[in-house]
């Protein structure tokens, strides 16, 4: 039985509360705040702050700045990979007709050589000045010119390590700014991902660094679109198989490298950490923290890791001088083109259906379905796989908004131009070999193979359709 206060009691203890009242209701904007706090999911997370720029690093920010806005292609600075405010020279290749064209298999070969050419004598001239202390008899003009480049940024360093730090770096003017244009079509519905998870806005720049945000970039080992996921990571987050990719689709692949991002802040504490190891990987970094600390400025002068090489030393840098550049990049460039973003909005497919059944299902011509879907692949652009059931496709709302897609999709590409290859689907009869169906439509058993993901050429199945690019 529950014991009930009598009611002189109860006057006693309402008089009680009369006196605290005050008290209770000073109290209570702080407990509200309190719980707001620890309650994320009431509110929107806030916007995190910029990213930390150490003034240690403005040399090297300097430097990324100028091979992302200012030296072409065509140009190939030498430096030392350590202090890469220390530049010997900038070697210039830049044809006389269209300096930023493509140079062809003659020109790049005298190019290499050249640069070869040039780097051992850095490295000569360095070897000398250590030799004698930096004041060689009969100096000459490279000699004066490697030291006066190597006391400007420090007067103390070892000429003979330098000789073994010597660097050549292509300039990525042309690419970077086509990098730009590409990303407008998508950089608005990119930021507001990063700023919906209360993660630093900036971050959208890193497909800048990745890979000039090239919707249709492979790395040799494995990395596809334009944040460069790895297969192992992407399936985390992504749909990657025979029929889909998600990496390709710029707006997919940004949702989960955010998530990838602020998983690995949380894991690290900081976000120069977290977007290195972006690049490095986050048991990379934690192996670098147990080793050598969590001051960043020092693991990127003084950690040796066995992997953590130029790409990973440099990473968070380069992301801060694309930052720069994109900010300033009319400064740059001049004015660039602008993609508009088409207004889409997603389809959840309920059953598994080919492409062109698709396309009748949202009420859209194959072509922009394909212009808004950047994910799928040519199993499914060419019939032979289809598109799982549960996937969301993007449609356009309008046909302005398909028009404004195919748009983004043709010139935010960097092989754009580059059609597909003509092909035919063949279904594999019993008996068949991929020697004998790639005799009997002019093609290669390599070319099947690479079009059709199939690793052993003698594993192919009666009823199996393969795409055949036709010779």
């Amino acid at each position: 039985m529950v014991a009930v206060a009598n009611r002189e009691d109860l006057k006693l203890s309402i008089r009680g509360l009369a006196g605290i009242r005050p008290l209770l209701c000073n109290l209570f904007p702080l407990v509200l705040v309190g719980i707001l706090v620890l309650s994320p999911g009431l509110i929107a997370p806030a916007v995190a702050s910029s990213l930390p720029r150490p003034a240690s690093f403005e040399p090297d920010i300097g430097f990324w700045k100028s091979i992302f806005g200012t030296y072409s292609r065509n140009q190939v600075v030498l430096h030392d990979n350590r202090h890469l405010g220390i530049v010997y020279m900038v070697l210039d290749f830049r044809p006389a007709d269209d300096p930023g064209r493509v140079l062809d298999r003659k020109e790049r070969r005298a190019r290499e050589k050249r640069v070869e050419r040039e780097q051992k004598r850095i490295e000569a001239a360095l070897e000398r000045l250590h030799r004698f202390a930096g004041r060689p008899p009969e100096m000459t003009p490279l000699e004066a010119r490697v030291r006066d480049r190597v006391t400007r940024v420090s007067s103390g360093l070892n000429y003979a390590k330098a000789s073994g730090r010597v660097r050549a770096q292509s300039g990525l003017r042309e690419s970077f700014s086509a990098g730009l244009v590409r990303q407008s079509g998508y950089l608005a519905e990119m930021e507001a991902i990063f700023r919906n998870k209360g993660l630093p806005v900036s971050l959208a720049r890193m497909p800048l660094v990745e890979s000039c945000f090239d919707v249709d970039a492979y790395s040799k080992v494995g990395a596809a679109g334009v944040w460069q996921f790895m297969p192992r990571t992407g399936r985390q987050y992504l749909k990657i198989n025979s029929a889909l990719d998600e990496r390709r689709d710029p707006i997919r692949a940004t949702e989960a490298a955010a998530e990838h991002l602020r998983r690995d802040h949380e894991a690290l504490g900081s976000w120069p950490l977290a977007v290195t190891a972006y690049n490095h990987g986050r048991g990379g970094m934690q192996r670098a923290i147990r080793s050598h600390g969590s001051d960043f400025e020092s693991m990127v002068r003084n950690y040796r890791g066995r992997r953590f090489g130029f790409a990973s030393r440099n990473f968070y840098i380069e992301l801060l001088a694309a930052i720069d550049v994109a900010r300033d990049a009319d400064s740059y460039f001049g004015e660039l083109a602008k993609l508009e973003a088409p207004a889409l909005r997603d389809v959840k497919l309920r059953r598994s259906m080919r492409l062109q059944d698709a396309a009748r299902h949202v009420g859209v011509p194959r072509e922009q379905l394909l212009a808004t879907n950047p994910a799928f692949l040519r199993r499914v652009r060419y019939g032979v796989d289809r598109i799982p059931r549960g996937y969301r496709l993007w449609v356009p709302r309008s046909p302005r908004d398909a028009s404004l897609a195919t748009r983004r999709r043709d010139l935010g590409r960097a092989s754009a131009g580059k059609a597909e290859p003509r092909v035919v689907v063949h279904r594999v009869s019993r008996g068949q070999t991929l020697g004998g169906i790639a005799r009997r439509y002019g093609s290669t058993v390599q070319e099947i193979q690479k079009m059709n993901g199939v690793r052993n050429p003698r594993r192919i199945q009666a009823g199996q359709d393969l795409i055949i690019p036709l010779g």
